[in-house]
């Protein structure tokens, strides 16, 4: 299955900021003016076209831009729970401080059930997942973030706004060769 990863647009976490909204409740900040218009750009990429349906995150960024593509390509949206951000605290009640995020961004990789934060390896059988359920299809694209992306293709690049990252999934779960040892370069909380 092809798989054209798409990371959100830029987002306006200044409205829920100014609300005094912090953990996991920030996840529902919409686009930016600007981040709308990456994702205007990006409809017109002949890549998405072919696509036969758009998968993304329910995490508001991810939701408004898989939505803008749907209406732009005219194509079936489906909002999927596991395709959200990274987890920096497993526990949705837990507190994330930058000493937290800090220690995260340094031991993303490294194996052991005791780190309080999703592991890479979590996160891409989470999204290995996900695909499994739409490989009667040839083409998807899947709407999501930057360390989502990173840990199913194996990249340590960052991932930019509205960037599209093309991807060939032949179902398998482990990818072969992948380096999923590297640390993100791009984490949102």
């Amino acid at each position: 299955m092809q798989v054209l990863f798409v990371r959100h647009g830029e987002t306006d976490y200044g409205v829920v900021a100014s609300r005094g909204v912090r953990g996991w409740a920030t996840s529902f900040a919409p686009l930016s003016h600007l981040g709308r218009l990456q994702i205007d750009v990006i409809a017109r990429d002949y890549r998405l076209r072919e696509a036969e349906a758009i998968l993304c995150s329910s995490y508001a960024r991810a939701l408004e831009s898989g939505a803008l593509l749907s209406r732009a390509l005219n194509k079936p949206l489906f909002v999927e729970y596991d395709l959200h951000e990274w987890l920096p605290q497993k526990d949705s009640l837990g507190e994330i401080d930058a000493a937290l995020l800090r220690r995260a961004r340094s031991d993303l990789a490294r194996p052991g059930d005791d780190a309080p934060w999703e592991r890479l390896d979590e996160v891409r059988d989470r999204v290995l997942r996900v695909l499994e359920r739409y490989r009667n299809h040839h083409r998807v694209v899947v709407v999501t973030h930057a360390v989502v992306i990173q840990s199913v293709v194996g990249t340590r690049r960052p991932i930019e706004h509205a960037e599209i990252v093309e991807f060939t999934w032949d179902g398998v779960g482990a990818l072969d060769g992948a380096a999923l040892g590297s640390v993100p370069a791009a984490v949102e909380h």
